[in-house]
């Protein structure tokens, strides 16, 4: 049994944190298979896989690490953000397996709440809550919301652990299918071509996307909730159409994190413009999907 997991922690330019947290992986046994830090979210994306038990004590090292070195009270940035250890979910890589990764991860999210003192959600398939299901739901109102409403305002009641504001803010836990983070970059500046073209290529069901500058360009970044629905090549032929009817095109593509090698077609990488890929940014690199 083996589950992949992708946590998001709120820093980027803090490279010894950042090795930290790398190393509490390795210290659990298990190799870091992707790092991806980008300095206007602010915000670093790990990828590992590896046998619950393993999974768990990463996790659980890395929540610690986090919340006891990031300050939310001084975050800025571009990404919508909740906590130090914004999100970590875990996704079970066969389907057979879902529902003892939901036992898994329900018992390390008790386990953050109880030793660490941490205010716990749970999304997606772990989620206790109807309205807690979506990730977005859960961190609508971001830190600054979360912070002042923390033990008064009933719809921040923890599904787990404290209700006290504390500076590194909550933690939120989940188990999801496997999510592509892939980024449009278009050769343009207005913020506002992006943002039109991200509100006319969301699905409800398969693709989240939203308009963001970053430096002197603009990205459509989106969420591939169901790559089988939609594929990457799919979203960004879209982007292309409507980025040129805008006066722009879509200059490069960044993938953020991994990918299973069924979401790419014979060409799509050149096609895309992807930055930095090779084989190794396939999940089925490290392990037989």
């Amino acid at each position: 049994m083996v589950y992949e997991c992708v946590p998001n922690f709120s820093v980027s330019q803090n490279r010894e944190l950042i090795d930290s947290l790398e190393d509490t992986v390795h210290n659990a046994g298990l190799p870091v298979l992707n790092v991806h830090s980008d300095p206007y979210y602010n915000r670093t994306v790990f990828t590992f896989l590896g046998t619950p038990d393993k999974v768990a004590k990463a996790s659980f090292n890395m929540i610690a690490c986090a919340s006891a070195r990031i300050d939310m009270k001084q975050h800025v940035g571009e990404h919508p953000r909740l906590g130090a250890t914004d999100v970590c979910p875990w996704i079970a890589l066969d389907d057979d397996w879902e529902s003892q990764c939901v036992a898994d991860l329900r018992n390390l999210a008790r386990r953050v709440a109880e030793e660490l003192n941490l205010c716990v959600y749970l999304y997606g398939k772990a989620a206790l809550r109807h309205e807690r299901r979506r990730l977005t739901d859960i961190r609508r109102g971001e830190f600054e919301a979360w912070y002042q409403g923390i033990g008064v305002d009933p719809r921040w009641q923890p599904d787990l652990g404290s209700v006290l504001p504390r500076s590194c803010g909550p933690v939120v836990l989940g188990v999801r299918p496997i999510l592509i983070a892939i980024n449009y970059v278009l050769d343009s500046n207005d913020l506002k071509v992006a943002r039109r073209i991200a509100k006319r290529i969301r699905h409800p069901d398969c693709v989240q996307a939203r308009g963001f500058r970053i430096g002197d360009t603009v990205h459509v970044s989106c969420n591939l909730l169901d790559y089988r629905v939609r594929k990457p090549r799919w979203v960004f032929d879209q982007v292309q159409d409507l980025a040129r009817l805008e006066g722009t095109e879509v200059s490069a593509t960044d993938l953020v994190g991994m990918l299973p090698a069924a979401a790419l077609d014979e060409g799509d990488v050149e096609a895309m413009r992807i930055q930095s890929f090779s084989e190794q940014r396939l999940l089925d690199f490290w392990y037989r999907m």
